[in-house]
């Protein structure tokens, strides 16, 4: 992965964290890997998610596979999160819920 991709992957896992923060999660890192998640975030009802992020122009099977695997091997359920091209906006995916979509908070408020 070249430094770009690094960095535009560092921006989205920035944001996903904010936007989880706002909901009232707490987030923590884990560290980098190719077959570990972004971060372990849990939620108000104490429930913990495996976090996989993708700040990428598409959304594909293969990153659901991803998260599905690596809450899998985590023992842990997974919660994905697509930044929705061209938008503000994020396609989020957790186990046992059905989709929704989040917003960036706009930072001129």
């Amino acid at each position: 992965m070249g430094l770009m991709q690094r960095r535009k992957g560092a921006v989205g896992q920035g944001i996903a964290a904010n936007m989880l923060k706002d909901r009232d999660y707490t987030v923590d890192q884990l560290t980098a890997g190719l077959s570990t998640a972004d971060f372990v975030a849990t939620d108000v009802n104490g429930k913990t998610w495996l976090v996989e992020v993708k700040n990428t122009s598409g959304i594909t099977q293969a990153h659901l596979k991803q998260a599905i695997e690596q809450g899998k091997s985590r023992r842990l359920p997974w919660m994905l999160m697509n930044k929705i091209a061209g938008s503000s906006s994020w396609l989020i995916r957790q186990q046992g819920q059905k989709p929704k979509v989040w917003h960036e908070k706009d930072t001129n408020e």
